[in-house]
């Protein structure tokens, strides 16, 4: 999995204007600093990062190395679903050996369904031959789709953290400010292209007549279809 595609597809915005006044108290440089913000504040503080957040590749081979040479097909796909739900996490963990329904060799098309554990939570995969060259292992293409997921907080406010910092430190409409999350579980499943029920939140503003006022606003935490963790608009 690419841990940047699936957050690139985030929306950059962490602060929104919904200012409805032209005049010069309403432009974003004149802004002030927010005295009191309606709403209910989430309990865990995030700091805006420029880190990638994830697992590096050293991190996964400790946990789940690559065999040498070319193994059963069986074999290289359990390793590589291994390896995608320890990276779907973002945390290292305890990752079970993993099982397939069945043999996964089979003509093009064929579907096989396996499950791998993460710290107890089974992550259930579809399996498809997309290709065949030479019946040994090597041989085969295919791809892999996630059928659930598995998620832990940390992995979740890295992410919110990289979310909301990612572009630096901006001056212009749109600057961090306070992003925060709810408490999460310390792990926890999901069902890709669902929201999770969960949120982290961040300050939006409105000005009329150069009167500005602030509200915290929640932003739904997402499981995308390749079991990528995003975050709703605001």
């Amino acid at each position: 999995m690419n841990r940047a595609s699936f957050l690139a597809v985030a929306t950059a915005a962490v602060l929104t204007s919904g200012c409805s006044d032209d005049g010069a108290n309403c432009r974003w440089e004149n802004i002030p600093e927010p005295s009191a913000v309606e709403g209910e504040k989430q309990p865990v503080e995030i700091q805006p990062s420029q880190t990638l957040p994830g697992l590096t590749k050293a991190e996964l081979d400790a946990v789940v190395p690559v065999p040498d040479g070319f193994p059963p097909i069986n074999e290289q796909v359990l390793v590589g679903l291994r390896r995608d739900t320890l990276e779907m996490a973002g945390a290292v963990g305890e990752v079970g050996a993993g099982r397939c329904d069945g043999d996964v060799a089979g003509s093009v098309g064929s579907t096989t369904r396996c499950t791998v554990t993460y710290e107890g939570v089974e992550v259930r995969w579809l399996v498809e031959i997309t290709g065949i060259g030479t019946p040994i292992g090597k041989g085969y293409e295919y791809s892999v789709r996630p059928l659930s997921s598995v998620h832990t907080a940390q992995d979740v406010y890295d992410s919110f953290a990289w979310e909301t910092g990612k572009d630096g430190q901006q001056s212009g409409p749109q600057p961090t400010r306070a992003p925060r999350c709810e408490r999460l579980p310390d792990v926890f499943a999901a069902e890709p292209g669902q929201d999770t029920g969960y949120s982290c939140q961040d300050i939006k503003w409105f000005c009329e007549n150069g009167d500005h006022d602030f509200r915290w606003s929640d932003r739904p935490i997402e499981i995308n279809d390749d079991g990528n963790v995003t975050f709703g608009p605001l």
